[in-house]
């Protein structure tokens, strides 16, 4: 029987601060290799690895990654690791060894990474329809960069059904992902979720579009964002991190780039911790814009259209108490549904010491534990305020409820 536990937010910030990235996790399956397949050692040799294969060249492939963020995949050293090229076909691509792999072509098979090694999968204008599975599907690596070469569209399309449902992304890690690059990626997801790591999935940079009938993109230990262009339809979650039994992990972290969701649940969710520092963050329709125990605003311009909530701090199966919400810089937007809504609910404390708010809402601030207002500028339904008093609420009652 697995025993509930609770936090206090002091742990789960201790918690954070304590726990070093992880690299792990992925699944589904495929085989086979293009037919156009050259591979370059460290010293320079070329050696063709396809059996059909009649010509090989020597190739040098630079990375287009201007992704900032610190990840594992910083720690490769990747031109110590052959660079192969491969033109997809529809048998699919099987990839067991470490290395660089750029793809071009199409297929309507899979690409299945199941190494002890790290992998970069470079899209170099790619069409993966899969009919079996996962789009992309990353078994096995000690850490997997999925980088979009510059100028290049790319598009993945996973399978409505498949014979292992636990692969629930078209693109789907169980170890450590990386996102970057400058080009673009178009994600459909038929089955459920658009991009899955089941370790810490960073996105650092390129234009991707996630279309899902369930989740956009899901880390499970942390999902951080530190730049690009991203843009969410989906009927569940937009952006989550779901980690709900690990001490200090499900913390999603938005600070650069630009983030646009429309969802048919929450927006922006995680089961223990949501940090914004920076960036853009547009939230066009949601049930809650952004919802986690923990809700800590630092940063950034934010723009929230929601029909429950705006911003939410509501526990979740490992996080008991200390929930709240801080706001401490940025600029937030938000525009409340009618009916029984808030636009910043805590089911704890709620602290606001700086930031600019606009809000137009029903009821602008709900708070079950202590209300603090230290600082910052915020206007409710056109008039400025200076206390978290009940004449903030239009619909009536003020602090606890």
């Amino acid at each position: 029987m697995k025993l509930p536990v609770t936090i206090t937010a002091s742990l789960l910030a201790g918690a954070l601060i304590l726990t070093g990235c992880s690299v792990a996790d992925a699944s589904d399956g495929t085989d086979a290799a293009g037919t156009t397949t050259t591979v370059t050692d460290t010293t320079g040799t070329t050696e063709d690895t396809t059996a059909d294969s009649t010509s090989t060249e020597s190739t040098s492939t630079e990375s287009t990654s201007t992704g900032t963020t610190d990840t594992a995949a910083d720690d490769v050293d990747w031109d110590a690791l052959s660079t192969t090229e491969v033109t997809l076909t529809d048998d699919g691509l099987t990839i067991t060894e470490a290395g660089t792999y750029v793809l071009s072509g199409s297929t309507t098979g899979q690409v299945v990474v199941n190494s002890d090694g790290p992998v970069r999968l470079i899209l170099d204008g790619v069409t993966i329809a899969s009919t079996e599975g996962a789009a992309i599907q990353v078994d096995s690596a000690e850490v997997a960069v999925i980088e979009l070469a510059d100028g290049t569209t790319n598009t993945v399309t996973d399978a409505a059904t498949r014979a292992d449902e636990e692969i629930d992304g078209a693109i789907y890690s169980a170890d450590d992902l990386v996102i970057t690059g400058t080009g673009s990626l178009t994600v459909n997801a038929a089955f459920a979720d658009g991009i899955v790591g089941k370790d810490d999935l960073t996105i650092s940079d390129g234009t991707v579009t996630v279309t899902s009938v369930d989740d956009g993109i899901r880390g499970k230990d942390s999902l951080t964002v530190t730049g690009g262009d991203i843009t969410v339809d989906a009927a569940g979650d937009g952006l989550k991190a779901s980690n709900s039994t690990d001490l200090g992990e499900g913390v999603l972290t938005i600070s650069g780039g630009s983030v646009t969701v429309t969802s048919g649940d929450d927006a922006i969710k995680a089961e223990q911790q949501v940090i914004v520092s920076g960036g853009t963050i547009t939230v066009d329709a949601s049930v809650e814009g952004i919802e986690a125990p923990v809700v800590a605003i630092e940063g950034g311009d934010i723009s929230i259209n929601a029909s429950d909530d705006g911003v939410n701090a509501a526990a979740s199966d490992i996080v008991t108490s200390g929930i709240g919400v801080t706001i401490s810089g940025g600029t937030l937007a938000i525009v409340m549904g009618s009916g029984d809504t808030d636009a910043i609910d805590s089911n704890g404390d709620l602290t606001i010491s700086g930031g600019t708010l606009d809000i137009t809402a029903q009821s602008a601030f709900d708070y079950d534990g202590s209300g603090t207002l230290s600082g910052g500028d915020i206007t409710v339904n056109g008039e400025q305020v200076t206390e978290l008093t009940g004449q903030m609420m239009g619909g009536g009652g003020g602090g606890p409820r």
